[in-house]
């Protein structure tokens, strides 16, 4: 008996894979399961949940350098200004990148300026103009910072909070 006729007639045996041997490459045709406890099935409304959460978490509007863009931005975390933007912006956290501009309304709580913007700001925790930053119009701030080298030109007035139970007139 050759050792090929040998081979075809002993019996096929799946390999066993040790507990702390890493597991085998799943086939390119199999389903793919996403991280977790292997053992618990995900449904659809876990992954919902997570694709929610996903882009709750991620609600980010950046203007790229060569963008110019008119209309309105509202409702998110972070605004990332490289490029032209004219119209209103609202957002927790702003960013005008050297060489970006606004002009319109911003309403935010943290601003950072190093291009150029032109309107009304108000900004009710931090408003930063970096040495290549320009900000000219009204301004409202809570705390204010400027590099040496920013400008500033317009009105500016401090954002006096109201104190609860104390009407002021």
């Amino acid at each position: 008996m050759s050792l090929k006729d040998a081979l075809s007639k002993r019996p096929q045996i799946a390999p066993e894979v040790a507990p702390n041997q890493p597991q085998p490459l799943p086939s390119l045709n199999n389903h793919i399961q996403p991280y977790g406890d292997p053992s618990r099935p995900v449904s659809n409304s876990d992954l919902e949940k997570r694709a929610f959460a996903t882009k709750q978490a991620e609600r980010v509007v950046t203007i790229g350098e060569s963008v110019i863009l008119k209309g309105d931005i509202s409702d998110c975390d972070k605004a990332e200004i490289c490029g032209q933007f004219e119209g209103t912006i609202v957002a927790s956290s702003i960013q005008i990148s050297e060489g970006g501009s606004v002009k319109g309304t911003i309403e935010c709580e943290e601003l950072s300026i190093a291009g150029s913007v032109d309107g009304k700001v108000t900004s009710t925790k931090t408003l930063e103009i970096k040495a290549t930053g320009k900000l000219t119009g009204e301004i409202l701030y809570e705390e204010f910072l400027v590099t040496a080298g920013g400008e500033i030109s317009g009105t500016m007035e401090k954002n006096h909070p109201t104190t609860p139970g104390v009407v002021s007139g």
